[in-house]
């Protein structure tokens, strides 16, 4: 499951800040997109369908600033004194944009695969 940050405007400027500080984050942009299935599993099973679906999933300001520090661009690269000052400026920029709760748009994707 990944937020859209084209379709959800929190989402957006909470990338568009990530990448600031992180601005070769590999995970950046995401779209709808079926599962990747890697070549290796061809041989063992059968892809018997796929779906991608928009959700929303329900946040606060807090909730999202965790879920945004804990995403690879932030928490697994930053130093601890980039980490406090991109939570700090987000935190500012959600009490600017965001409600205390709201939803950010996400999409969810399953595979149905089958033994050959």
């Amino acid at each position: 499951m990944a937020w859209l940050p084209f379709e959800d405007r929190i989402a957006n400027a909470s990338e568009t800040l990530v990448l600031k500080y992180s601005p070769d984050w590999s995970g950046v942009r995401e779209t709808i997109h079926p599962i990747f299935i890697p070549e290796c599993y061809g041989k063992q099973f059968e892809l018997i369908c796929h779906e991608e679906y928009p959700i929303n999933v329900h946040f606060t300001r807090k909730s999202w600033n965790g879920r945004m520090k804990a995403c690879r661009g932030i928490g697994a690269s930053l130093s601890g004194d980039e980490i406090n000052a991109w939570e700090q400026e987000h935190l500012k920029l959600l009490s600017e944009i965001a409600p205390e709760e709201f939803d950010v748009l996400h999409y969810a994707a399953i595979a149905e695969l089958k033994k050959i």
